[in-house]
């Protein structure tokens, strides 16, 4: 089946806007296409409601800057692949100026337009900054651009489930040595990445099996694990969110969502029976082996890549009570069975951006 595709690029004002030629060769290249080129300013605000009944959203209005901004895709469909853009001529904009623009629109892919040698020059990378294209083709990048798409589209996603349970029963958990541990990588990651890029970006999120239990549940252990957008470097039990498998079904208590990667660590708690610990990161650690395949943030399949590097260089064995492993193109994760095993890692930055272009998977064992 055909993804259903709207493209709204071109010029937006007050004036009839104006269309793009770049905007209509890439609508040539894509099948299924909604193109809206350039336009009446009050119009935006009508097709922007449409998104809804798309599987893809380019969208590259260019608004004068006088005028408010219509951008908003994800909040009307979360749902919604989106590709944004960012013209970026003069190379005034730095890449992780893009980056965070790129975070904060929650795209899922973007392009950036510059000049070399009176040549338009394309870059396609995605939040976690990895580059997908780069070059003057538009219609190599348009292929690269919908291929990227199809890949995120077929991944595996689930979204917890809010347990509505009044009947929870209070208990005083105490994981000092853990959270400070969390803090202070959280300061290493921001001293190693980018300076802009806001802090909770770095450790991507945090988490810990509850031993004990609660009488009041089905299952005998259970995770906490950090909730989403929360700064890593003041983190407190206050920020972390119980989650609970059951049934292949992942539920999570009280008000706050907890981080989109919960689905990937409470399977790795599962098939891993002597971790108690993990911390993840979008940084790599020095010299711990790599997962082969460059995946978003919360796909199930990186529990295949993590068991898979575990087989690798581990010898298959699932009953460690240690494992260190970088997250190819995404970061990193620590596990463990003791937390005070978590000391002391040596955490290098990411390599940004980090290029999988031409189109073959650099498979990385170490880092040096």
């Amino acid at each position: 089946m055909e993804n259903k595709i709207l493209f709204v690029g071109g010029n937006w004002n007050h004036n009839g806007g104006r269309g793009s030629k770049i905007v209509s060769l890439f609508a040539s290249e894509l099948k299924d296409v909604k193109l809206y080129n350039g336009g009446n300013y009050n119009e935006l605000n009508d097709i922007i409601k449409s998104v809804i009944n798309y599987d893809i959203v380019i969208w590259w209005a260019n608004v004068d800057n006088n005028l408010e901004k219509i951008r908003n895709v994800k909040d009307i469909n979360y749902k919604t692949m989106l590709v944004t853009s960012k013209r970026n001529i003069d190379n005034k904009y730095s890449f992780q100026d893009l980056l965070q623009r790129s975070l904060d629109l929650k795209a899922n892919l973007t392009v950036e337009f510059s000049k070399k040698n009176n040549l338009y020059y394309m870059r396609l990378f995605d939040p976690l900054g990895n580059v997908w294209y780069k070059g003057t083709d538009i219609k190599e990048c348009s292929i690269y651009l919908l291929d990227r798409l199809n890949f995120i589209k077929n991944i595996t996603r689930r979204s917890t489930i809010r347990d509505n349970s009044t009947n929870l029963p209070n208990q005083i958990i105490k994981e000092e040595q853990f959270l400070n541990i969390v803090r202070e990588y959280a300061n290493k990651f921001s001293q190693v990445s980018f300076d802009k890029i806001n802090v909770k970006r770095f450790l991507g999120n945090a988490s810990f099996r509850c031993l004990k239990g609660f009488p009041s549940f089905k299952k005998d252990k259970y995770i906490y694990v950090s909730k989403r957008n929360v700064n890593k470097e003041f983190i407190s039990i206050n920020d972390f969110v119980l989650v609970y498998l059951d049934d292949d079904k992942v539920y999570y208590c009280g008000d706050n969502k907890p981080s989109v990667d919960t689905q990937v660590q409470v399977n790795l708690y599962k098939n891993l029976s002597n971790i108690n610990y993990m911390i993840h990161s979008h940084c790599y650690i020095n010299n711990a082996p790599f997962t082969e395949v460059a995946l978003p943030c919360g796909s199930l399949e990186e529990v295949d890549e993590i068991l898979k590097t575990i087989k690798k260089y581990y010898n298959n064995d699932l009953n460690r009570d240690f494992y260190l492993i970088n997250l190819l193109g995404h970061g990193s994760i620590m596990m463990s069975s003791d937390v005070s095993k978590l000391n002391n890692i040596d955490i290098v930055g990411r390599n940004i951006p980090e290029e999988f272009y031409p189109k073959k998977l650099i498979k990385k064992k170490v880092l040096i």
